[in-house]
């Protein structure tokens, strides 16, 4: 009598397939863990660039105030003390309205 069922065909078969499901297994695994440290990654780069984004606002709550006017003055071209006199050039090319002749004429005249 043959029975219905090849055993040793059957046992080939379950092997192969249980060999391609594990090598299907081992491949989504690591694209999972790929996409888990893009995803880490980007995380941080989030992070990153909303703690730039804080600062970048909070300078923009701050420039034409006083304090910053005061601060960029100090820090950037080291201009101002506590006590002396607070301005700021709304149109910094009427500083060059005048020719070197003229200046001097005026500073001259300002000495005296």
């Amino acid at each position: 009598m043959h029975s219905i069922i090849n055993w040793r065909k059957f046992f080939w078969s379950a092997a192969l397939m249980l060999a391609f499901f594990l090598v299907l297994f081992l491949i989504l695994n690591g694209r999972v863990s790929q996409t888990r440290e893009q995803e880490n990654a980007l995380r941080a780069t989030l992070t990153r660039l909303e703690e730039e984004n804080k600062t970048m606002n909070d300078e923009l709550d701050l420039v034409g105030t006083e304090d910053f006017i005061v601060t960029s003055a100090r820090t950037n071209y080291a201009f101002m003390n506590k006590d002396d006199l607070r301005f700021q050039f709304t149109n910094p090319e009427a500083l060059y309205a005048y020719t070197k002749e003229e200046l001097k004429i005026l500073m001259d005249e300002m000495a005296d």
